[in-house]
């Protein structure tokens, strides 16, 4: 399993844009979906008291009910990229943690097989503006 880090807030305009395009997407949603992540702007509040504005270049609002729909689409590319290097490894995602698995003949086979799946899904991220703590792990049962 591995788990995305900063999920939503880390989700790159450019990449997101590009992959509505790989998937056939509507040139008008694509647009749309350039136009609601761009020219945003946050400001904090910690105790009654206002921070300065600051441009955000990056991430898609939480909150949004279509939040959810874009991160998945962001990170759909990860997918395409571990199974086609890996035959035989499926993923799934759950939001931001991601679960690879196969089978094999072996408990060596099986754990070869995810680590060059989660090799793959790691230079998916590098190449995507997606990162992943340490902590994400290979589980063996």
């Amino acid at each position: 399993m591995m788990d995305v880090k900063s999920a939503f807030n880390n989700v790159s305009r450019p990449v997101l844009s590009r992959r509505l395009v790989e998937l056939g997407i509507e040139p008008d949603l694509v647009r749309w979906t350039d136009s609601f992540m761009s020219d945003r702007k946050v400001r904090l509040v910690l105790e009654g008291r206002e921070g300065k504005e600051h441009e955000v270049e990056t991430g898609v609002p939480q909150g949004s009910p279509v939040a959810p729909i874009l991160f998945t689409t962001y990170l759909s590319g990860i997918f395409d990229q571990a199974e086609a290097a890996c035959p035989g490894v499926q993923g799934l995602s759950f939001v931001d943690d991601l679960a690879w698995w196969t089978d094999g003949k072996s408990e060596k086979e099986v754990v070869e097989a995810l680590g060059r799946a989660t090799t793959a899904a790691l230079a998916w991220s590098r190449e995507n503006g997606a990162t992943f703590p340490l902590r994400s792990t290979i589980l063996r049962g």
